[in-house]
């Protein structure tokens, strides 16, 4: 919850706008991309979908918290799990196009992105991390 958000706003937001997605950051991986990196991401990927087998989509931000709080996000998700972090913007973006251009092939019916490379919003940050994500509807 944001600091200068009260309890009452919060109740009034999800009574209006549905409840925000939880955020799961206990499988989320770091440091330099490399095969090991990407296998281990991978492998969360596949456990989190099978055990939802729900629509998903793969995406990245700078403030997790932030994008959760979205309007299209409190409507269509439950559970946003962080699968990377890093402080370079280049890493998350190359890792997001990487995944959605795997789970379009390998998982069509399930993934909600609809390109690779979607046009998007300039990313910023405030703690200074970047974050690969994957939201589940159920």
């Amino acid at each position: 919850m944001s600091e200068t958000e009260t309890e009452w706003d919060k109740f009034w937001k999800n009574f209006w706008s549905g409840t925000k997605p939880v955020i799961e950051s206990s499988w989320c991986q770091h440091g330099r991309i490399n095969q090991g990196v990407k296998t281990k991401i991978t492998k969360v990927i596949n456990i989190i979908i099978s055990h939802h087998n729900s629509n998903f989509k793969i995406g990245k931000t700078g403030d997790s918290y932030i994008r959760t709080d979205q309007k299209d996000y409190r409507n269509d998700y439950h559970y946003m799990y962080l699968l990377y972090k890093s402080t370079s913007k280049d890493f998350v973006s190359y890792l997001e196009e990487y995944y959605i251009a795997k789970y379009l092939v390998s998982q069509p019916v399930l993934i909600q992105n609809k390109r690779v490379k979607a046009p998007g919003k300039k990313m910023y940050s405030y703690d200074g991390f970047y974050y690969l994500y994957l939201v589940c509807a159920d």
